[in-house]
């Protein structure tokens, strides 16, 4: 019998030690990959920098969020027993939403500097058209 009670005794602190708290909930962007960027992005005009700028804001606050989910796992890693192992995981799941979040903004860059080559390409026709019919 006692030694019933103490396996018992052993299982449930073991289920005690190995709980994990509850995480906190951290509300998370949606990524878009670089080509859907690219895709969405609309024709050359007006349109174009609300657009840049709505989705530079969208990287911006996914980038936040990623850092603020990296700051509560690191708090509850520290509550952990195996606190390396937890930080590492953590780090690691933080590096992979900011490298997809860096590739975002580099398409983003692509398609600016792409609209803004395309812009002045049309400036210098129009210069040389003008020269010529003089």
């Amino acid at each position: 019998m006692r030694h019933l009670l103490f396996i018992l005794l052993l299982t449930s602190l073991g289920a005690a030690c190995t709980s994990v708290p509850p995480q906190p909930e951290v509300t998370t962007v949606p990524t878009v990959s670089p080509q859907a960027l690219r895709d969405a992005a609309p024709p050359s005009g007006a349109a174009l920098a609300p657009w840049l700028s709505a989705e530079r804001a969208r990287v911006t606050q996914a980038r936040e969020a990623a850092n603020g989910r990296f700051a509560a796992d690191e708090t509850l890693c520290w509550q952990r027993f195996a606190v390396n192992d937890c930080l590492r995981q953590a780090r690691l799941q933080r590096r992979a939403a900011l490298d997809q979040l860096r590739q975002q903004e580099l398409a983003l860059n692509e398609i600016e500097r792409q609209r803004r080559a395309e812009q002045r390409l049309r400036q210098l026709d129009e210069k040389q058209r003008a020269a010529a019919e003089r």
